[in-house]
């Protein structure tokens, strides 16, 4: 007997699932801040341009086009960039953001970062869209899954533009910035299409709104931004 593609596919997404849940088990007393496989992905991320579409040729004509007028400084700094840490967002908030600094801010964004990551894959398998050609170009590639849609970058770093924003409002525009520029760099180096980082944008806003929802979470957030809030004063002061 054959199977459709898409009854593959959720046969595939339900093992997964499975699997994830048996090794992301959290540990006792450290209850997850979110179940990534309740979430409805299709409510919260469009489907992917598919290839004959108007929406595709776009899309693959962005990437080109990125591709092609990017600057080796840039391409530099974007292979940088995808070795990425919440901590990069000193660049926005200043160098006092550090996991020195912020030990209960390190810790729980850790968590933060496992979740994401489970979130991610899921995602990653629901949708199954190729990466670019372009992702094969190079000598240095990341390890991959075979899957570009969403972005995990993207996904990650609209978490923490997010999360970081609702911490330090005055500094929301300025973490956008940084979390656009972190995305864009993933269309630069060909890893993935313009829509893939739209869709991680998306999603990355979701799962920080989920983790501000979570009690849990809330109470260590607390303890984070306390944290976050003195080290900065102590680092801005005037003398």
């Amino acid at each position: 007997m054959f199977l459709s593609r898409s009854s593959s596919r959720q046969i595939f997404t339900t093992a997964l699932v499975l699997a994830l849940s048996f090794f992301w088990q959290p540990v006792a007393g450290a209850a997850a801040f979110i179940h990534p496989a309740s979430i409805n992905l299709s409510a919260v991320i469009p489907p992917a341009p598919q290839p004959g579409t108007e929406e595709y040729r776009i899309d693959t004509g962005y990437l080109k086009d990125a591709r092609s007028t990017s600057t080796q400084s840039q391409i530099d700094q974007a292979k940088t960039a995808s070795h990425d840490s919440v901590f990069d967002y000193a660049d926005t908030l200043g160098s006092w953001f550090n996991n020195r600094n912020l030990p209960k801010t390190a810790a729980l964004f850790t968590k933060v970062d496992k979740e994401t990551k489970e979130s991610i894959e899921l995602a990653k398998h629901h949708f199954e869209r190729a990466r670019p050609l372009s992702w094969h170009e190079t000598g240095d590639q990341e390890k991959s899954n075979g899957y570009s849609y969403p972005s995990g970058h993207t996904t990650r770093a609209f978490v923490w533009a997010e999360l970081l924003s609702n911490a330090f409002p005055d500094r929301t525009a300025q973490l956008h910035r940084q979390a656009r520029q972190k995305s864009w760099y993933r269309v630069i180096l060909g890893r993935h299409y313009p829509a893939d980082v739209r869709a991680g944008k998306l999603y990355g806003k979701f799962l920080a709104g989920e983790f501000l929802k979570s009690p849990d979470f809330q109470k260590r957030w607390s303890a984070a931004c306390e944290e976050m809030h003195s080290v900065r004063r102590a680092n801005t002061r005037h003398f």
